[in-house]
């Protein structure tokens, strides 16, 4: 009897931020409009999560944008860090949907 112990599971690559090119627009990447990383970074600082928490201080760096397959908007890969004036704060490699609404770029999907 074989063993197909991988069988079943679909394995996604790692993708992290990247500049973005100087011939791609930045409001448009593959023909899907996208918040610049100025954008981004102030829709995240927007941004106020179930708990109540504050992302005032968050960097950000945008990577690839793709339609989004959960809500409206675009789902972006980011490299997010928190609160970069405490001690240890590390950067997170994460997904976060951006939207417009009102003509302004928000969090859609966090």
């Amino acid at each position: 009897m074989q063993s197909d112990f991988g069988a079943g599971f679909v394995l996604r690559p790692v993708i992290s931020p990247v500049a973005a090119s100087p011939a791609a627009s930045p409001a448009m990447a593959a023909g899907v409009a996208q918040p610049s990383e100025e954008e981004a970074t102030a829709a995240v600082r927007r941004y106020r999560r179930f708990t109540g928490t504050s992302l005032e201080q968050a960097t950000l760096k945008l990577g690839d944008c793709s339609p989004g397959g959960v809500g409206p908007g675009v789902t972006c890969m980011t490299q997010l860090v928190m609160d970069p004036s405490k001690a240890g704060a590390a950067p997170q490699n994460r997904p976060i949907g951006f939207a417009r609404v009102n003509g302004q770029w928000e969090v859609a999907v966090w």
